[in-house]
């Protein structure tokens, strides 16, 4: 299936306009002020930039340890910048020029977003309205705008994770000719290189191979072929830091993120329920004994001539105590799942007015951040304008999400596909979506929140307008006529 319909040069460079607009008026009147820039994450990758950039590599300079728990995608970008301007000294704000530089150019690439999804919009519809419906809510999406302006990693990543959607469902075509498996190389080394910044591209490169055996035809030599395809040229391109991470460690890995965010996160608040005792007194615990033990473990590793990743213990400590309560921590990760769905972006606007923007708490509760956002936390009009409107989005979104999923793969299966034409064609729209949607989602249980769903927004955004689009515009249209 190829693209059937042509989008004017004048219609992209509007949408390009005004995305880019609203982005650089966003963060010189509001993010840049007060260093709204700075984000939980960001001194971390300050501090792997100031590595990068006096040439000792992704090895702290006074210790001597490598760096595992960044990778390197997001430092690297901004090592131009520091070099260019070069920070007075090693604190946060002494790389205020490099850092505002960087993100004013993170801005103009972020600005191409909305055609992006222009274009993967109108692949996967074939619907012109969808497409530019698609496009222009991502040129005004809150959590987008806020992105571009954040010195954090998806300012960045989202452009080769939108590239990788686009390139990866085209490439699900039945189509054997050489621009199919042209397409599928593209797919993984946009994800290779979303993955260089955000390792959660590990786990999407394997849902990404079960929906091509699921979706690509009948013939098994082909999804054979497409799988180790994209399986060869995505892990080939991420070689040289599992070889680097093994040669430290003599463990193969990419990132070991996972046992630190159970430590930090799902096994205090494990702890603190079985135990009725405070989250936060959990969270020394598990966070002390971790320490202990990586020193009790770390000469062993020395006398090896290896680095023992100090999440390498995190996750020793956490893991008995996460299977050790399977229902518990299965409740808590969906929850904190659950959060990620629902979240609003406008709780960002909530932490920069109650100035705890530059820090994550141990634990939020979907409820108290809706009632902040809505009414409890003072706020300007405008400010309070954003958060309804987002609700507004919120909302439709998500009855188009409900009422397509009943209207699209429940109704369908449940006549054994007595429907109509049409009906199959969003049938195999969902098929094909929704396993990267609920993958996705399902990653964030260690701590959820509403910047963690943007890398499948999009994704969901298209099914929730073909919805409204179909059934609403189309058949209300034809039922007036």
């Amino acid at each position: 299936m190829a693209i059937t319909h042509t989008i004017p040069k004048q219609h992209l460079v509007l949408i390009f306009v005004i995305a880019f607009t609203l982005r650089a008026l966003t963060f010189y009147a509001f993010t840049s002020q007060g260093e709204r820039y700075k984000q939980a994450d960001s001194a971390d990758y300050h501090v792997a930039a100031l590595c990068l950039t006096y040439g000792v590599g992704m090895c702290r300079p006074d210790t001597g340890e490598p760096l595992f728990w960044r990778t390197p995608g997001y430092p690297a970008y901004l090592v131009p910048f520091y070099k260019a301007f070069p920070p007075q000294g090693y604190q946060f704000n002494d790389a205020q020029t490099a850092q505002t530089m960087s993100l004013w150019f993170q801005i103009f690439l972020s600005s191409f977003i909305p055609l992006i999804l222009l274009y993967l919009a109108l692949y996967l519809t074939q619907t012109v309205f969808v497409a530019y419906a698609v496009a222009g809510i991502a040129a005004l999406h809150l959590g987008l705008v806020l992105a571009s302006g954040y010195l954090l990693s998806e300012g960045i990543a989202l452009l080769p994770c939108y590239l990788f959607l686009y390139f990866f469902y085209r490439s699900l075509s039945k189509d054997k000719t050489p621009n199919n498996i042209k397409l599928v190389i593209l797919a993984a080394c946009m994800l290779a290189l979303y993955t260089w910044i955000r390792p959660m591209g590990n786990y999407i490169a394997i849902v990404a191979m079960l929906i091509i055996l699921i979706c690509t035809g009948n013939n098994w030599r082909v999804k054979a072929k497409k799988i180790a395809l994209f399986a060869s040229c995505f892990y080939l391109l991420l070689a040289p830091w599992y070889v680097r991470n093994y040669m430290h460690t003599g463990h193969l890995f990419f990132c070991p993120m996972f046992g630190a965010y159970l430590n930090s996160f799902c096994a205090p608040r494990i702890v603190s329920n079985v135990n009725n005792i405070e989250l936060l007194d959990a969270w020394k615990i598990l966070g002390s004994t971790a320490q202990q033990q990586y020193l009790e473990q770390k000469p062993e590793y020395l006398a090896r001539g290896v680095h023992l990743p100090k999440e390498f213990v995190c996750g020793q400590i956490a893991w008995p105590i996460f299977l050790g309560f399977p229902l518990l921590a299965l409740y808590d990760w969906m929850r904190e799942v659950f959060k990620t769905a629902f979240d609003l972006y406008s709780s960002q606007l909530v932490a920069f007015v109650q100035g705890c923007f530059f820090y994550d708490p141990l634990i939020e509760y979907l409820s108290v951040k809706y009632a902040d956002c809505l009414y409890n936390t003072p706020m300007t009009l405008f400010m309070r304008l954003i958060v309804y409107l987002e609700l507004l989005y919120t909302i439709l979104l998500w009855i188009g999400l409900i009422g397509g999923l009943i209207q699209c793969m429940i109704i369908p299966c449940i006549k054994r596909f007595k429907v109509s034409e049409d009906i199959k064609n969003m049938f195999t729209l969902w098929l094909g979506v929704t396993p990267m949607i609920a993958a996705a989602m399902f990653m964030t249980g260690g701590f959820g929140y509403a910047r963690l769903r943007l890398p499948v927004e999009p994704l969901m955004l298209i099914l929730s307008i073909s919805y409204w689009n179909y059934f609403v515009i189309t058949k209300y249209g034809k039922g007036k006529s």
